[in-house]
């Protein structure tokens, strides 16, 4: 991550913010060498995702930076003009909605615009993916939360088969322990039966907390409107915001004048070399697998 103008003042103007909690998290990353350079407004982005909690903010830290290092395939290369993301920006639709949900969350979409198992890339869409919660967070400083929305349409038994096990698991772990930003919903539209399948496979990764963020939507989605109004949706869902395929261009314009930002991200990374294994103060934990 990179300082954002859009949490410069948070200090000041949040009161979950305590300059000794910011003081204390200084002192524990002195201490630990193998970690890049991380910023106050970076640590304050952390704390808030973790709700001020310090233990957890430094464990947060360590799984972010560690997992990043350790995921290549979807952190690295994050220049919109690679071939590779060119190619899956046709394969799927990966926008942040223009407008909040009622509970004041970013909404961040994803579907399919094409349906043929080879053309998907798994490593390609999570960077994708990543890209866009990356720049909410950029964009947005400390957001109150974010609320993923998945359109299951034109997922087949073909997509599942060639999943990636290793990497759903270092995806998931990311998302549930170094994502950096309060996780509040996971929406799957036109959930089909080929969705328990795909459930069945990555269970086994998901903790009971993240599996209580899914809600399901079958048949016509009617069910999407008891969590948002129409004023949230495309048109494609029956919203009164412009199309898919309109809010993808505008969107993936403005992310293709970010990427400055994205390779500067790339160089702050773990040194393994540097690591101690040495438990530095009570509260660390991050050593540890979860």
């Amino acid at each position: 991550m990179a300082a954002a103008q859009a949490y410069v003042n948070e200090l000041t103007e949040n009161p979950g913010v305590k300059k000794e909690d910011l003081e204390e998290l200084k002192c524990w990353l002195s201490t630990q060498q193998h970690l890049p350079p991380i910023s106050e407004d970076q640590l304050i982005v952390f704390l808030h995702s973790c709700y001020y909690n310090v233990a957890q903010t430094m464990d947060c830290i360590e799984k972010y930076y560690t997992l990043r290092t350790k995921a290549p395939e979807i952190f690295t290369n994050r220049d919109l003009k690679r071939p590779e993301n060119q190619k899956m920006l046709t394969v799927v639709t990966c926008i942040e909605l223009p407008v909040k949900d009622p509970n004041g969350y970013n909404i961040l979409f994803h579907s399919l615009k094409e349906s043929a198992p080879s053309e998907y890339i798994l490593a390609d869409s999570a960077r994708l993916y990543f890209m866009m919660v990356d720049w909410c967070i950029r964009c947005e400083g400390t957001p109150s939360g974010i609320s993923l929305m998945f359109d299951a349409s034109g997922v087949k038994f073909g997509h599942l088969i060639r999943l990636s096990l290793s990497l759903v698991h270092k995806i998931l772990t990311y998302v549930q322990e170094g994502l950096p930003v309060r996780l509040k919903a996971i929406h799957v539209l036109n959930s089909i039966s080929v969705i328990e399948h795909l459930m069945y496979l990555i269970k086994p990764f998901m903790n009971k907390e993240l599996l209580k963020l899914i809600h399901f939507h079958k048949g016509n989605n009617e069910t999407i409107y008891q969590y948002f109004p129409k004023e949230c949706l495309p048109q494609d869902y029956g919203g009164e915001l412009p199309t898919l395929a309109e809010l993808h261009a505008s969107y993936i314009l403005r992310l293709s004048q970010s990427e400055g930002y994205f390779k500067e991200e790339e160089k702050f990374r773990v040194d393994e070399s540097k690591r101690s294994n040495r438990r530095k103060n009570k509260h660390e934990s991050v050593t540890s697998d979860h």
